[in-house]
């Protein structure tokens, strides 16, 4: 490895120019340098002033955006708990049902264990 430092130190070490070369770079150069062009910048807008809606517009869309992200979430929302009263009344009346049901087959089995002949009922739904 030293071997390979060694010949990039010699390749890399600076040397020193031949004589006369900074004479011959400074004749090489024009004797005189072009003048800069400098361009103005206007500070001043040239455009004109953007009118009152072009200023209101973006906020006025977020606004209405938000507004109606609102309400139509409400409104979801009142729909979901709606949905859910409708289910909770639906399982209400089925729970209802299955409770007449039971009642009546626990008086029927009560009346068959007692030895009395249950009355007959006309508005049974599911005789079995």
């Amino acid at each position: 490895m030293s071997e390979v430092e060694d010949r990039l130190r010699r390749a890399l070490r600076p040397i020193d120019p031949p004589p006369g070369f900074a004479e011959r770079v400074m004749r090489a150069l024009p004797d005189q340098r072009p003048t800069a062009t400098v361009t103005p910048i206007d500070i001043v807008r040239t455009s004109p002033r953007a009118s009152f809606w072009r200023r209101v517009s973006t906020p006025a869309a977020l606004a209405a955006s938000l507004l109606v992200a609102v309400l139509l979430g409400q409104h979801m929302a009142n729909e979901h708990a709606e949905q859910e009263r409708r289910a909770g009344l639906a399982a209400r009346q089925e729970l209802m049902q299955a409770l007449r049901l039971t009642s009546q087959k626990l008086d029927d089995a009560y009346q068959a264990v007692q030895g009395t002949p249950a009355p007959v009922q006309e508005n049974e739904e599911n005789p079995s």
